[in-house]
C-alpha cells in the first residue's frame, strides 16, 4: 500500500471551495466512481457498496484485506544495497525476472 496526498493551501483563494471538492470527491458513490474510472481508492470505505462485487476482493481497503497489507517504506525502497542498486531497483529486476518465465 502507499499514500497519496492532496492538499489544501492554507489563505488560498478559494479554500472554502477546495473544502467542498474535496468532501465531495470523498461521498461514497463519486468515490466508487473514481476508483472504478481510475483504480485509485480514496478513504471512504463505503464506497464498496458502490463498486462491481468481483472489485471487493482486490481491493485494499476491503475489510477482508486489511490486515493483510503493508503500508510502503519508501525509506527501505530508496536505500542503497551492497551492490550500489537501490532496493526498488532490485525488487524491479526480481518482478521483470519472474514475469518473463
Amino acid at each position: 500500500m502507499s499514500y497519496s496526498y492532496a492538499a489544501i493551501l492554507k489563505g488560498g483563494p478559494n479554500t472554502g471551495n477546495a473544502q467542498k471538492l474535496f468532501a465531495f470527491l470523498n461521498r461514497a458513490q463519486i468515490a466508487a466512481g473514481f476508483t472504478q474510472a481510475t483504480g485509485y481508492l480514496g478513504p471512504n470505505t463505503h464506497q464498496l457498496q458502490y463498486l462491481p462485487p468481483e472489485w471487493i476482493p482486490l481491493l485494499t481497503i476491503d475489510p477482508k484485506n486489511t490486515l493483510k497489507v503493508l503500508p510502503e517504506d519508501s525509506a527501505w525502497l530508496a536505500a542503497k544495497r551492497l551492490d550500489g542498486k537501490t532496493n526498488a531497483d532490485h525488487l524491479q529486476e526480481r518482478w521483470l525476472a519472474w514475469r518473463a518465465q
